[in-house]
């Protein structure tokens, strides 16, 4: 197969959008507004009302801001990050001729919600043949979390084995695709025959607490490699947003 084709580099992300001004403000505004209060600096004391309405699972306040990444991942990727999807829908309302926004909350996943995730379609246009191969093999350990993985030795000869197996693999599926896509078959078709490690590029945006929920899970040690990594690569985006909440990688 032409190397070409085969890269090792994970995934790639850019920040694009903020619809935010001081997430950490918001934040506690969005809670005081139960006492009817509203501060109009951020200090110390709100950073430990931050992370106390986190802990203790009072998110709704963080459903008030939103981010938008562009992201370029392998398809078994997405598949995980899609399930991130929590935040506000937006609705507007005419009140006295004047246009008013509310926002209501709930958590299902819908394309009508804060959270919305487009991607590129394989029905409209004819996928481009890049996918992610990972230079070392890792085995699932003999007992314990089903889910883990470890790296094999250095030496060990598994390595070369599953690169060449997985590109070999690869290489038929992208020859075939071709060939359906020559005869005339629709792309919606021809796309069923790609394996999960072709690359794919969507926007996300997500709520600010999708996002820290997010980076919660997929920071941790036993996350799969490869999540790991656009996890790591997000945070670095948001982590000045994550400074000014008083949040570290060791308590979101």
């Amino acid at each position: 197969m032409p190397i070409d084709y085969l890269s090792d580099k994970i995934s790639s992300v850019s920040l694009i959008d903020r619809f935010i001004t001081d997430p950490g403000l918001k934040i506690v505004n969005s809670a005081r507004i139960s006492y009817n209060k509203e501060t109009k600096t951020f200090e110390e004391k709100d950073g430990k009302l931050v992370k106390f309405l986190w802990n203790h699972g009072h998110t709704s306040p963080y459903r008030h801001s939103y981010l938008t990444f562009h992201v370029k991942a392998p398809l078994f990727l997405f598949r995980q990050l899609m399930k991130y999807q929590v935040g506000s829908g937006f609705r507007t309302y005419e009140v006295n001729e004047q246009e008013v926004k509310l926002e209501i909350f709930d958590h299902f996943y819908d394309t009508d919600k804060g959270c919305s995730w487009n991607e590129v379609s394989g029905r409209y246009v004819q996928m481009a043949p890049e996918f992610y191969l990972p230079v070392k093999a890792r085995r699932n350990p003999p007992h314990g979390n089903k889910q883990a993985s470890v790296d094999l030795t250095e030496d060990d000869p598994t390595h070369q084995q599953m690169f060449s197996t997985m590109a070999a693999s690869v290489w038929g599926a992208v020859q075939s695709y071709e060939r359906l896509i020559e005869l005339g078959v629709a792309k919606e078709i021809a796309r069923m025959i790609l394996p999960q490690n072709i690359y794919s590029e969507a926007y996300w945006t997500c709520s600010t607490q999708a996002m820290i929920h997010f980076l919660s899970q997929r920071l941790k040690p036993d996350a799969q490699y490869e999540i790991r990594m656009l996890a790591e690569a997000i945070y670095e985006l948001v982590k000045p947003d994550l400074d000014l909440m008083g949040l570290t990688k060791e308590n979101i």
